[in-house]
């Protein structure tokens, strides 16, 4: 899976990622921006249409320690660790005058990260729920025909439904898979704190808050992603 390694955007810093985000608002199309991590990489190998969304997202940015540890493995530099849930805040603060919309997670918390966002000032349109079909969800884009779409309904639904808006929207637009944003944004989540963020250790502060929830995506999700990694560059010096 190294075409998913060569993919991920090289940046170096916070301001070249909102600089690059910059470039794709404006272009005169439909652009996919994109997280990848360690449970988006083990997902991308049993899941080969989940993998294309990846590599046919126009920006592939690195969120997380498993990132940088692919990376590390075709000896690639880690550069900015452009997570979601900081990175998307920032976006919104960097592009105010633009008009958004936000797509995803369910009742009370998506009225509340937008009702959030409005009191900061952010030009929020509407929004809708994530539990929604691909028809239903691209009429509403019709609808409103934001400049920036937010899309929090998780992996892969988010990217496929932003893979069927590239080849169906007519409009610009860029969407931006943001997994648990509006969760976080309306404090259903709370973030861990920064200690646990500097040590690369947010996941397991997730998991001691959530371990039902998350025990699959990191209790067998982490070995099951060494595992690949080690697997993976085998197959490929073999090759």
């Amino acid at each position: 899976m190294k075409s998913i390694a060569e993919k991920i955007s090289p940046l170096e810093t916070q301001a070249q990622a909102l600089s690059a985000l910059d470039n794709e608002l404006a272009n005169d199309m439909v652009s996919v921006v994109s997280f990848i991590n360690a449970h988006a990489y083990t997902m991308a190998h049993a899941n080969p249409a989940f993998k294309d969304c990846l590599l046919n997202s126009n920006l592939l940015f690195r969120d997380g320690i498993g990132a940088k540890i692919l990376l590390s493995r075709y000896n690639k530099p880690a550069g900015y660790n452009a997570n979601g849930t900081d990175l998307i805040p920032l976006l919104l603060s960097k592009f105010k005058g633009k008009s958004v919309c936000f797509i995803g997670t369910e009742s009370p918390y998506i009225e509340q990260a937008a009702t959030k966002c409005k009191s900061e000032g952010h030009n929020i349109l509407a929004h809708m729920d994530g539990f929604q079909d691909n028809e239903t969800m691209f009429e509403f884009v019709e609808e409103h025909q934001p400049d920036i779409l937010i899309l929090g309904m998780g992996m892969p639904k988010q990217e496929y439904f932003a893979a069927f808006l590239q080849k169906h929207y007519a409009n610009p637009l860029v969407v931006v898979n943001g997994g648990a944003i509006f969760d976080f944004m309306a404090n259903r989540f709370s973030r861990a704190p920064s200690i646990f963020r500097k040590l690369n250790l947010e996941w397991l502060y997730r998991l001691m808050n959530e371990p039902v929830r998350l025990f699959n995506r990191y209790v067998i999700g982490i070995p099951k992603f060494f595992w690949l990694l080690s697997i993976n560059k085998r197959r490929e010096r073999i090759g």
